[in-house]
């Protein structure tokens, strides 16, 4: 599955005082995605009534940065006074995919696995991931069986010994996708 072009890091929730600044809801936990100069694109949440005559991206860099990282108070340059700010409430904040930073041998951005094949160990398709879910402890994909159904496996090496990004597919040991009717012990 391609890498999706656009990258959401972060949501505009509302604007704060009057000389432009807006308080971000982050969806990056890259300490350098609001840092000052820092370019990224801002889009409607939906396309409301305007539909595609909308103007569909706005250029915003960043001016600075203050308060914590959990619910930061940006300032962007393009954005001037309260008003701008307020015509900004529910933007959706974007990079280009192509500016995220490499990661290690086994990292992956949760889109990367969005999508790719499971299989168990001897190669036989056993599903797809649907999805996944962040938790404190690790990430947890979620998937649709072929037998119909959902699992949810913790995405860790025990339970996913391979990831297999080029090839679209990655092994799940077949412990983890059974539900428990299968007459094997797991107590």
């Amino acid at each position: 599955m391609p890498r999706p072009e656009w990258i959401e890091v972060g949501r505009i929730s509302r604007a704060h005082g009057v000389r432009g600044e807006v308080r971000v809801v982050p969806d990056s936990d890259n300490p350098e995605r609001f840092a000052p100069g820092s370019v990224m694109h801002a889009r409607p949440a939906r396309a409301g009534i305007a539909g595609p005559h909308a103007q569909a991206q706005v250029r915003l860099t960043v001016e600075g940065v203050r308060g914590n990282d959990e619910f930061p108070i940006v300032a962007f340059v393009e954005v001037g006074d309260r008003g701008a700010a307020e015509a900004l409430r529910g933007y959706v904040l974007e990079v280009r995919s192509s500016q995220l930073p490499e990661l290690a041998q086994d990292e992956y951005y949760p889109f990367d696995l969005t999508g790719l094949e499971v299989r168990d160990p001897q190669g036989r398709v056993t599903g797809r991931v649907a999805e996944i879910v962040e938790s404190p402890a690790h990430a947890i994909l979620v998937v649709s069986l072929v037998s119909r159904g959902e699992r949810m496996v913790p995405f860790v090496h025990d339970a996913v010994p391979l990831v297999a990004l080029s090839e679209g597919y990655l092994v799940i040991e077949p412990g983890f996708l059974a539900d428990g009717t299968d007459g094997v012990d797991r107590g």
